[in-house]
């Protein structure tokens, strides 16, 4: 997880640099993060469907190799073309890694599941706070292509103690996921309630759950893209201007477990329709200020609400569908961060290209997210009516 937030969520320190370096328009720029979410989004069923069926390990295997080799590629850049080949490699890497990963560490556990994903996906949040001001460092003390040097080899450390620990669910002695664990009523069918790709894919709570989290995930991207650039442009010096990613992070992870422990004690739907108002909140607010503090300040909302949200996704996909095909279905969901992340950014810095500033861009991201409140409130409906809710 740390891995993966290092060329999504602190990319936004290599705009200024990149800019300066090739004379790039941010929406251009924007379109490498673009590449990388789309591709781990649309990937991601294929690479959960290998988790279910194989051991966890190679999956991971094959993105620790994309992702050393994609690194190195960065630091080689250019042209654009480059650029996109290179967070090309980084997102299939990526999308390797995440579902798997994910969909494992819910299956592990029927209690308190929430808490557990929270508890691993708090490592996106700790390398967005930790990343971006070294990273801000590293670029200033050794140039940017040195600093995608670092990274690859960072990655390729973390990634090789991780496939040494990980270890897929004790369903199957052979290793493999298996079918679920029983059921409370105790069944005799282990699984038997669990739900196909296609019966889940039937359901209105599929749907209503993919839309309310592709309009967040777009939304979202706007802001972890772009603060740092906006904040550049209110004349933020590029340290400060780094460390708002470092607020964000700081508290994505307290949000991260705040999304566990809620999602666990009120419900998901309640738990998405709280996170998502606070999201909105904090973009309507980001339009409109320009001071460091204030800025610093919806950054910790921002970060809470979104860390809380999205770590929502396995739990909801372990909790209405069941865990026998939770990689597969697990895998569709995704496809929601691959578009989010690919319109988000790209649409971002298409906005400021046509205006010179970031108000427009935020003001339609906090519109965008009250959407996905609203599908919230159907979804909480539709659950229930649907006999998903409590199910597993």
């Amino acid at each position: 997880m740390l891995v993966i937030s290092l060329p999504v969520y602190t990319f936004g320190v290599f705009i200024e640099p990149l800019t300066d370096a090739f004379g790039w328009s941010r929406a251009n720029i924007s379109g490498a993060v673009s590449i990388f979410q789309l591709l781990v989004g649309m990937l991601a069923f294929g690479f959960g469907r290998l988790s279910d069926r194989y051991d966890i390990r190679l999956t991971m295997g094959i993105g620790t190799v994309l992702i050393l080799l994609s690194f190195f590629a960065c630091s080689k850049i250019a042209s654009l073309t480059h650029l996109y080949l290179a967070f090309a490699g980084l997102g299939i890497g990526s999308s390797a890694l995440y579902v798997p990963m994910t969909s494992t560490v819910a299956s592990w556990f029927r209690k308190r599941k929430g808490l557990a994903v929270g508890l691993a996906v708090t490592a996106f949040g700790v390398g967005m706070a930790s990343f971006s001001p070294l990273l801000e460092m590293l670029i200033s003390n050794y140039g940017w292509r040195n600093t995608f040097l670092i990274s690859g080899a960072f990655s390729f450390f973390l990634l090789l103690v991780s496939i040494s620990l990980m270890r897929n669910p004790p369903d199957d002695p052979k290793g493999r996921i298996k079918i679920g664990l029983e059921s409370e009523e105790g069944s005799d069918d282990p699984g038997s309630d669990d739900m196909t790709p296609g019966e889940a894919v039937r359901t209105k709570s599929f749907w209503l759950t993919y839309f309310s989290l592709l309009f967040a995930y777009i939304s979202a991207f706007f802001v972890t893209t772009h603060i740092v650039p906006n904040a550049l442009g209110l004349g933020i010096s590029s340290l400060y201007a780094a460390t708002l990613l470092t607020v964000i992070g700081v508290f994505n992870v307290a949000g991260r477990l705040l999304g566990g422990f809620t999602s666990d004690e009120f419900g998901v739907t309640r738990a998405l329709t709280l996170l998502f108002t606070a999201q909105a909140i904090s973009l309507f607010l980001l339009a409109n200020l320009t001071s460091l503090w204030s800025i610093y300040s919806v950054a910790l909302l921002f970060g809470i609400s979104y860390g809380g949200w999205a770590m929502i996704l396995p739990v909801i996909t372990n909790d209405f569908f069941g865990r026998t095909h939770s990689g597969q279905i697990m895998g569709l969901f995704e496809t929601v961060t691959g578009i989010g992340g690919a319109m988000g950014p790209y649409f971002a810095g298409y906005i400021y290209d046509l205006t010179g500033q970031y108000t427009l861009a935020f003001l339609i991201a906090g519109t965008i997210t009250l959407v996905g409140v609203v599908l919230t409130v159907f979804l909480r409906r539709y659950s229930r009516k649907e006999g998903l809710i409590g199910k597993n």
